[in-house]
């Protein structure tokens, strides 16, 4: 019965249009998903793990969601994406008439994005084996003895899994790469997230697969670590080895398959799928949150450069404009640390903007 509603519902998707009808600036949640972006958000949601956090009560921290980014991962969801503005700032794009709504912004490759993305998780995670007394290091590049620059989100240690069903989680220490893959964005839509279950988690396990075991160069010791990815979809879907990493710590919480036990199991798993679900969730929204700040900080700015006089001049710093104006001079600054400018720059740029509040003159500095 569940199987033949989900086959009617992916079959009335085809009445969409093939090209998205974007929102307006006048109707903000207005617009019409495009038949691909559609199917890649059901095929992800109705995955394992899809959409946990509807199902999250908030009886502890790790399940708590805020109210708004509980309203932002609902609205994701259903297909329904906000208005944001008429061009991208930073990647210029639409310039042909493309409308930026909230899919750019969360899909948008910006510095830092990623690691803004997946450390809540992590850090989730890391809370969740605490809780079951899985011992951990996180950040670890123990493991990496050849390879100095490398590093795992999570280690976690020969032995500690030791109820495990699997050999390979019971006997090794297990290194957990936390990712984090959008079916909705372009690389994953190419590869066929809209036509094929769970592309997009896939295509991050094969590269992190890549990155720290590709053939003829494996970065730790495989007698001793098992390497697993846990790819999270941004409609919940999780790939194979992060589902299977999943499975085997709520055996290990329950004490292994032996007792009866199966009917506990599922509540840990349900519990660890809803905690990794809500963080998920919770960094999308906030994700979206800095892109949307960040827009209206560039619209301000711009609006008070084009207040500004003629005959008062805007001063600049190393090619970058200073307005006289608080808001847009830190909007400014914001962009320049985002570059990753080091120590020494920032240190110039927050002198040169306190002594600019006491008053002092371009020719005084």
């Amino acid at each position: 019965m569940r199987r033949a509603l989900g086959e009617k519902f992916m079959e009335s998707l085809e009445h969409l249009p093939q090209e998205a009808v974007p929102p307006t600036r006048d109707n903000p949640y207005g617009g019409q998903e495009a038949r691909n972006m559609a199917y890649a958000r059901t095929r992800s949601s109705q995955g394992q793990g899809g959409h946990a956090f509807l199902r999250a009560a908030p009886t502890d921290r790790a399940r708590e969601i805020p109210s708004n980014e509980f309203v932002y991962a609902t609205r994701r969801a259903l297909g329904v994406e906000e208005f944001l503005a008429e061009r991208c700032p930073r990647c210029h794009r639409g310039r042909e008439g493309e409308i930026i709504t909230t899919v750019h912004a969360r899909t948008f490759p910006r510095d830092g994005a990623q690691v803004n993305m997946h450390k809540p998780l992590k850090y989730a995670l890391s809370r969740a084996c605490n809780g079951l007394r899985v011992k951990h290091d996180v950040e670890s590049g123990a493991p990496f003895t050849g390879e100095r620059n490398l590093s795992m989100d999570i280690v976690i240690r020969p032995g500690a899994l030791t109820n495990a069903s699997s050999p390979g989680y019971r006997n090794k220490g297990i290194l957990l790469d936390v990712t984090h893959a959008d079916p909705q964005a372009q690389v994953h839509l190419r590869n066929g997230s809209a036509t094929s279950d769970g592309i997009a988690a896939q295509a991050s396990e094969a590269r992190k697969r890549q990155h720290y075991a590709r053939p003829g160069h494996v970065s730790f010791d495989e007698r001793s670590f098992k390497l697993t990815t846990l790819a999270v979809e941004s409609f919940g879907r999780l790939g194979e080895e992060g589902y299977e990493f999943i499975d085997e710590l709520a055996t290990h919480a329950v004490g292994g398959r032996d007792g009866g036990t199966m009917a506990l199991k599922g509540v840990f798993k349900e519990r660890l799928l809803q905690i990794v679900s809500v963080a998920t969730q919770v960094a999308i929204s906030r994700r979206v949150q800095r892109y949307k700040l960040a827009l209206r900080g560039r619209q301000d700015a711009e609006n008070t450069r084009t207040r500004s006089t003629s005959d008062q001049p805007t001063p600049t710093l190393w090619g970058w404009s200073v307005d006289a104006s608080y808001n847009a001079f830190s909007f400014e600054v914001g962009v320049l640390f985002e570059s990753r400018c080091d120590r020494f720059a920032k240190n110039r740029v927050r002198c040169y903007h306190e002594r600019r509040r006491k008053g002092f003159s371009n020719t005084e500095m």
